[in-house]
């Protein structure tokens, strides 16, 4: 940092005049044939040079790019073992890669190549022409043989006007080579001035990864290390040559041993005893003084100074607040960290509450726009195979250990990879299964560009690996000095095809190399407008990639004045008539790879840019309107100083969190599910709370109940007024109960709420399942019923939900079954209670019997479907399908398969209905897994489950699916055989197992004596009513695809009177194996009218809910006539949403008062009448969506149009008209006396 202000002003006019110097001298400063150019315009902010195209070489080209040989590119540099290199311990891991680094080393305008060290000495490749290259390192001073060279960055270090070198060497010195310029022969030299610089670490560095974090004008660096390596000869360690005792006799690791392990001291029978484990390195940040040198600022930073396994470091504004943060991912055993840039120096880590979770090997990674929203997103790799058979393999055997730490971690591991979508708020959304991107075999580098000019960003992954370590069977041993079989494996593309899918291009697109690729830099070489490919590998010479895409695209160069003279972080968007790009100028990005600092765009010659913004490091911006793609754009920051730290102004977001009930939480007391059925596929002690919305205590505004966990109260909510909410109070003696659905009704008819709770999980059986009443002494407290005749049962329950089903003005009650404890997925019968004169029978008629046992209920709703006036069931079911029971005259009628919902079987969690296509009948809304989690289906291949004892003494679970028509276990060897032991008989390896079909592993016998399940549909979606009962599904847009759905609820959240809806998301607790499903944030769709939605993301919606979402309600809690939001989450934080002032939107609220029998007009339907003739439709319901009740008053918009009347049905069958005065905006309406 420049410690005068005069410098630093002197400095910026000097550099000013330099850069446009430079640009009117360029044109007569260009190689031996230099890309063509067409024309070239300049100006003092802005220069223009036409790119050449490629229209020769696509018709002749059978792929999109095609390899050139090392005697066409000129690039024979080849990472080969060496058996007596002093680092030769390293084959075998990986660790033998050599760094690559990309930039104009000599500002010709042709890109040159630096390749580090390991183990053979650097090189450094000068572009001659376009797409050939010599070498020039003898005699430059960048030789250094003795150096195990990793990765490497092209950089301005000192702000001069060309690029120096800085190299991390493991256990050397690093370097840093300043760029001398070329000598009196035209030969470019470098000097060694590391030491002096201050940033000679001596240690296990990995990657340098620079950037202006202060924002002061100058590049700073963080380096990353890896893991401290003993040779052959000092392992394993011997205790008596490695510790040693200080002055006061405690123990210490002595070098190097201090460098690779740290010292635990643990109890022993015989007192203390020591222990060391293996541990990685502490990485480094520098800040650059500005003078030339750099001082170590890491704890002062706060940077955590804990040691890592680190494999990237990769800059990432992942909040989109301007201030570059950084993310570190970290090996095996180490967790991952994001630091938050604080803006003063200093950083936090902010990884638990920016992204769900992380990857568990964690290996390169990349930051880039993917959906082209402005946002930048971020992907780091893993080494998920992308077959059954190398899961299978590399899954390996999933030890306590492991599982534990991937279970505690924070946040927690997942073994795939991680594609985090950037949302403008603290939060991203995780989507890799989703994409298509979760497994991508042994993955290095992670590369995100638009490889084919097509606007959108597509993803580039190199992989292999030294051998398959799950091959290496029990009793084998590795020699690390010994030349092992590659793991070769093909590099993969992903061509991002749009709304968040990508397809696997590699082989068409001529990138699937099969081999062992590490390092790899992306960069438009010949200068024609579109990206080519540089990869290195092991035992093979690196391979260039030329594009041969027929238009160019669009490059930018930057030119900084008081920003770094590359521009390095600056964010550059391009806006079209069509979409809008972004790229962020990074230079490390993947794995021990540093690519040049030009953005490129897919913006060809054909389209108009209508401008073209960039906000440099400083914050301060440029704009250029009215250009043309297929262009270099070289671009001079002009001195703006009132621009300085501008910020883009954001838009209101439609909710607000509501600070009065963040302190609420739901607890859980941990049970392992899995001890009894290990094969368990998720968790289900950890499916709740339930929750209800009603006026407690009589003071018109509706309060809150929140079921309890086993071990937990449920508790009382009360609205103070305004949605400020008090404390909650405990129900007495709840606590032994693991409370799933809630309901509030009059029970006993005495104008008050009353509260019915039913009790679920598997944690207990008996009594502890009972399901209870508490009764309301009209202020909100609770006391168990003691008079009020309900039928008793002792099931594990799951909804609850009333209605007036007979139409005899009174209301009955339905309660789902959920599972029999430690017997999943089997259940007792659901049950409806008729309500006879204040006692609740159950009905042994009212249901068909062909549905008692419907299954595993998750929802239910009543709601009428045919407009008949009867309520209607609707019940959602795990493994099976959506079922509706029509109401004939109070007698249910199984109609699912007439409906055309007997065949769409899914992991259905909630259900509700709504008119969303605005004709006047109800269609209905359910929630579903989504398509992020491991699990993929179709009606032709479906997922499948099997419930017997395969020869076993218990009850046992199998998960099936399918892999290219072949059916396979889900579950790996080690989890299979430690539940069903005989299968290690049959299967000694993994090898074996993972070979093996479904029918191999268990005998034809055995299958046939299991009960079979399956799914077709895994998207959360809605059935369209077409008015004659049938109903077709709709997916809903992605975002809702990105975590399992719980809650929903449907109305009008934005005042247009067009449905919007709900969803909460996430499930915390699959079996581990599985991992987190927890890639949303719960999520608004805003509805068109026509049963069609659109996505509002978290900026727009003010949505953040991180957490295990479970149930949601809906109500006008602050009085303002719009409808508020409540969501519960298990074993997490109550989070209440305050609808944002709408401005002159006008809003009624319509509020029922029926009779004693059914106060709050339960199962009534109201219709708001407009001066055009148009109508919208409501339904009051009691329980609904997933374990929810939500407020019996309604909101109804008057914005576009005069309000003329409503009209009600009530439910007992009569109707009823209520014009409207357009004064009095709170209305209730009283159902007329029998």
């Amino acid at each position: 940092m420049f410690k005068s202000l005069g410098y630093k002003f002197l400095r910026s006019i000097i550099a000013s005049t330099l850069s446009i110097l430079a640009l009117c001298l360029a044109n007569s400063c260009s190689k031996n044939e230099a890309p063509p150019q067409k024309s070239a315009s300049v100006t003092a902010e802005i220069k223009t040079q036409k790119l050449s195209s490629n229209n020769n070489s696509q018709d002749s080209a059978k792929t999109l790019f095609v390899p050139l040989s090392p005697e066409e590119s000129g690039i024979k540099s080849k990472i080969e073992q060496i058996p007596n290199h002093p680092y030769s311990f390293f084959y075998n891991t990986g660790f033998e890669a050599s760094g690559v680094a990309v930039g104009d080393i000599d500002r010709d305008g042709l890109p040159d190549l630096f390749l580090a060290s390991s183990p053979g000495g650097n090189r450094l490749y000068r572009q001659v022409s376009p797409l050939k290259f010599e070498d020039i390192t003898q005699g430059s001073g960048l030789e250094n043989d003795n150096a195990w060279g990793r990765g490497a960055s092209l950089i301005d270090i000192d702000n001069d006007g060309d690029l120096d070198i800085y190299v991390a060497n493991y256990g050397q010195a690093n370097s840093l080579y300043i760029n001398e310029g070329p000598d009196s022969k035209g030969k470019i030299t470098f000097t060694e001035k590391a030491k002096s610089a201050g940033i000679a670490t001596s240690d296990a560095s990995l990657m340098p990864s620079f950037c202006d974090y202060d924002m002061d004008g100058d590049l700073d660096l963080y380096l990353a290390t890896n893991e401290y390596r003993l040779p052959p000869s000092l392992t394993p360690p011997d205790p008596k040559k490695m510790i040693g005792k200080d002055e006061n006799g405690r123990p210490f690791l002595i070098p190097p041993y201090n460098m690779a392990f740290k010292l635990l001291v643990k109890k022993g029978p015989k007192g203390p005893m020591l222990k060391w484990d293996k541990i990685g390195r502490p990485d480094y940040l520098y800040q650059n003084n500005g003078d030339g040198t750099f001082t170590d600022v890491t704890k002062k930073a706060g940077i955590i100074t804990d040691t890592g396994r680190g494999l990237s470091a990769t800059w990432w504004d992942y909040n989109d607040d301007g201030l570059p943060d950084i993310y570190i991912g970290n090996d095996w055993g180490d967790r991952d960290y994001l630091y938050h840039n604080n803006g003063d120096g200093t950083f936090r880590d902010a990884i638990e509450e920016a992204v769900p979770y992380t990857t568990m090997f964690s290996m390169g990674a990349d930051a880039g726009d993917l959906n082209n929203d402005g946002r930048t997103d971020f992907i780091i790799a893993d080494m998920s195979g992308t077959t059954h058979y190398k899961r299978k393999i590399s899954m390996g055997n999933m030890e306590a250990s492991a599982t534990e730490f991937m279970l505690k971690a924070r946040p927690p591991q997942n073994m795939r990879n991680a594609v985090y979508y950037g949302t403008g708020t603290r939060r991203a959304l995780e989507s890799a299964y989703l994409v298509g991107m979760a497994n991508s075999d042994w993955t290095w580098s992670v590369k995100i560009d638009d490889l084919n000019n097509d606007g959108l960003s597509d993803v580039f992954y190199t992989n292999g690996m030294e051998q398959n370590i799950r091959e290496v069977e029990d009793g084998e041993t590795i020699n690390p000095t010994e030349t092992q079989d590659l793991r070769k494996e093909n590099n993969l593309v992903f061509q991002n095809k749009g709304n968040f899918k990508f397809a696997e291009s590699g082989k068409d697109w001529g990138l699937d190399h099969f081999g062992f690729s590490l390092a790899a830099v992306n960069c438009d070489f010949d200068r024609d407008g579109d990206i080519d490919v540089f990869v290195m590998h092991r035992d093979e010479a690196p391979i260039l990639y030329k594009n041969n895409t027929k238009n160019p695209g669009t490059l930018v160069k930057l030119n900084g004045t008081t920003n770094n003279r590359d521009g390095v972080g600056s964010k550059i968007t391009i806006e079209t008539d069509k979409e809008t790009l972004t790229r962020t100028l990074n230079i490390a990005r993947g794995y021990l790879s540093a690519d040049e600092s030009i953005a490129h765009f897919g913006v060809t010659n054909d389209t108009k840019i209508a401008k073209l913004t960039v906000k440099w490091p400083s914050g301060q911006s440029q704009e250029f309107e009215n250009l043309v793609g297929g262009n270099l754009y070289e671009i001079t920051e002009k001195i703006k100083d009132s621009e300085v730290n501008s910020s883009t102004p954001i838009s209101k977001a439609s909710f607000t969190l509501n600070p009065s009930l963040s302190a609420t939480r739901h607890k859980e007391i941990i049970f392992d599910d899995f001890e009894k059925q290990p094969l368990l596929p998720n968790k289900l002690s950890q499916l709740g709370p339930g929750m209800a919305v009603g006026d407690l205590d009589g003071d018109n505004d509706d309060d809150l109940i929140m079921g309890g966990g086993a071990g937990s109260p449920t508790q009382v909510i009360i609205n103070k007024g305004n949605g400020n909410f008090a404390s909650p109070t405990p129900i007495k003696g709840s606590e032994q109960y693991e409370d799933m659905g809630v309901l509030l009704m009059d029970f006993d008819q005495d104008n008050d709420l009353d509260l019915f709770c039913v009790s679920g999980g598997v944690e207990s059986s008996g009594p502890a399942l009972q399901d209870r009443l508490y009764i309301n002494d009209g202020n909100g407290n609770f006391s168990l019923n003691q008079k009020i005749k309900i039928s008793a049962d002792t099931d594990s329950g799951g909804p609850v939900s009333c209605a007036d089903v007979d139409r005899d003005g009174d209301l009955d009650l339905f309660i789902g079954s959920r599972v029999v404890p430690g017997k999943y997925p089997t259940s007792t019968k659901s049950r409806l209670l008729i309500n006879n004169k204040g006692s609740f029978i159950e009905s042994e008629s009212a249901l068909p019997s062909s549905v008692s046992e419907l299954g595993m209920v998750t929802g239910s709703t009543f709601t009428d479907l045919n407009n008949d006036g009867w309520q209607d069931l609707i019940i959602s079911i795990e493994w099976g399908p959506l079922t509706y029971l029509e109401n004939e005259n109070g007698k249910f009628v199984n109609k699912t398969k007439e409906a055309k919902l007997s065949e769409i079987t899914g992991w259905w969690n909630g259900v509700t209905s709504a008119d969303l296509d605005q004709d006047g009948d109800m269609d209905l809304i359910a929630t579903n897994f989504g398509l992020n989690t491991k699990y993929h289906t179709s009606a032709d291949h479906p997922v499948l489950l099997y419930y017997g004892k395969f020869g076993t003494e218990e009850m046992r679970l199998v998960e099936a699916e399918y892999e290219n028509g072949q059916l396979f276990p889900v579950r790996g060897k080690s989890c299979s055989t430690r539940a069903i032991p005989q299968l290690a008989d049959r299967f000694n390896t993994f090898h074996s197992f993972a070979l093996a079909e479904l029918n191999e592993i268990y005998s034809p016998k055995e299958m046939d004596q299991t009960q079979k399940f399956s799914i077709v549909e895994l998207n959360s979606g809605v059935f369209i009513n077409d008015g004659e009962g049938k109903f077709e599904f709709k997916e809903l847009p992605k975002i809702a695809q990105l975590a399992p759905g719980f809650g929903i609820v449907a109305e009008d959240l934005d005042g247009d009177n067009i449905t919007d809806l709900f969803i909460a998301q996430n499930f915390h607790w699959p079996q581990p194996e599985t991992g987190r499903m927890s890639g949303g944030m719960s999520v608004i769709l805003k509805g068109n009218g026509d049963g069609s939605f659109n996505s509002a993301w978290p900026q727009e919606s003010g949505i953040i809910v991180p957490d295990d979402a479970k149930s949601v309600c809906l109500s006008d809690f602050n009085g303002d006539s719009f409808p508020d939001l409540v969501i519960s989450s298990n074993d997490g934080p109550l989070r209440g949403f305050l609808s944002v002032d709408k401005g002159q939107k006008k809003n009624y609220t319509v509020t029922l008062k029926g009779s004693i029998q059914n106060t709050q007009g339960i199962g009534a339907k109201i219709m708001a009448i407009f001066s055009d003739n148009s109508k919208v439709t409501k339904e009051i319901k009691a329980g609904s969506g997933y374990l929810s009740q939500s407020s019996n008053k309604l909101n109804f918009s008057a914005n576009s149009k005069e309000l003329i009347k409503f009209n009600i049905i009530w439910p007992t069958g009569e109707t009823t008209e209520h014009p409207i005065d357009g004064v009095e905006k709170n209305l209730i309406f009283e159902q007329p006396e029998a």
